[in-house]
């Protein structure tokens, strides 16, 4: 039996996909840059010493005597080679950007293969009716715009709430047509997926109708009433 994972859980597992492993690729790259730049720097040195040779006098009499001036003291600060500090940190925001860019995908298929589809259940529910889901936010004069079906959640007479939005995983693309199935008062049997998720405000997502149990009493939705502007609750 499917088991969802707790808040706290989800939010490590999705943290460690998106974050963590793009750092840690990230981190990896830089060292390996910064390790290639570390190593072409005594070759700089050496080149620096060949260019600049100091030679002895060609002529050296009996009373010849070494010039009073000493020679200058090259300091090892003075053959390094650029700072390499910025070239590193663009490697490393470069890698970690490609790493998010790349992993996100993959993360986003392991999460489906394993917690999305062995969630996947059926129930039967009475439509109390539909409301704006979470996350739609009111205007400054208090309206909110819905002009399509997955900005609606579902609200059942047991006060759950479903949402109907499209999956590309799932190959679900008829949040309309859903919309249209589920009627208020009519009581069905659905296919969804999914668990309540209280810290971001996550539902079970409905993904298909799959038997009409008794539309009694049951009503169309009408359009008017859930879409286009509306004073937010």
């Amino acid at each position: 039996m499917f088991v969802a994972p707790s808040w706290l859980e989800g939010l490590l597992i999705q943290a460690g996909i998106y974050i963590i492993i793009p750092l840690i690729i990230a981190t990896v790259v830089a060292v390996v840059r910064w390790k290639k730049l570390k190593d072409r720097e005594p070759h700089h040195k050496e080149l620096h010493h060949k260019e600049s040779p100091h030679k002895e006098p060609h002529h050296k009499g009996p009373n010849h005597q070494k010039p009073h001036h000493k020679e200058p003291h090259h300091k090892e600060t003075h053959h390094r080679g650029p700072n390499h500090k910025g070239s590193i940190f663009i490697t490393f925001v470069l890698a970690f950007i490609v790493s998010i860019m790349v992993i996100y995908p993959i993360g986003c298929v392991y999460w489906w293969n394993a917690y999305e589809v062995p969630s996947v259940q059926e129930k039967i529910i009475k439509v109390q009716g539909w409301e704006p889901k979470p996350g739609i936010i009111a205007n400054k004069y208090g309206m909110v715009v819905i002009d399509n079906a997955n900005q609606l959640m579902l609200v059942t007479n047991e006060s759950e709430g479903f949402f109907n939005n499209e999956n590309f995983l799932f190959q679900k693309f008829n949040t309309r047509d859903i919309f249209n199935q589920l009627k208020v008062g009519g009581t069905y049997k659905i296919k969804y997926y999914g668990w309540r998720n209280g810290y971001n405000s996550g539902f079970p997502n409905i993904l298909s109708v799959e038997q009409v149990i008794n539309e009694t009493n049951a009503t169309n939705n009408d359009y008017s009433k859930y879409f286009g502007t509306k004073l937010a609750n």
